[in-house]
């Protein structure tokens, strides 16, 4: 399951995965993941929620981004839920790689039964037609 939280810069979306993955683990029984391009949202995390700073691997584009989330999964089969947050704008590209990015990270999803949530700046009405399925009404800032 892959869930988009859309919504102007500034408009609450950090805050609003950091609770999200905060709440996560105590609710599942699995291992949840950060990924952020800086360590400034690290403090409001629970020590729990294994961050991962992007920037410090040097991700050069979301297909290198796509690799090493399947790295992060081989290493451990027990994630249950990964956000994303901040990343894909700085690596996005155009809308073709942004809709191959999705694509593969569904798959990921589905063969390993894991959640992603990941945020993108940006306004419901500018959100292209194949990332709307991915939306939901309390995911939108």
């Amino acid at each position: 399951m892959i869930h988009f939280i859309i919504g102007p810069r500034g408009s609450g979306k950090t805050k609003k995965v950091i609770e999200m993955a905060n709440r996560a683990i105590e609710q599942i029984k699995g291992n949840v993941v950060f990924i952020d391009g800086d360590y400034r949202k690290i403090t409001g995390l629970k020590y729990q929620v294994r961050f991962i700073n992007a920037k410090e691997f040097d991700l050069k584009n979301l297909n290198v981004l796509y690799g090493f989330l399947c790295g992060i999964i081989a290493r451990d089969y027990d994630i249950e839920q990964v956000y994303i947050d901040g990343v894909i704008e700085d690596l996005g590209g155009d809308v073709k790689s942004i809709e191959n990015f999705v694509s593969d990270v569904k798959k990921l999803s589905d063969k390993f039964n894991i959640q992603f949530v990941i945020t993108m700046s940006g306004t419901p009405e500018s959100v292209p037609v194949f990332l709307k399925e991915y939306m939901l009404e309390e995911c939108i800032a």
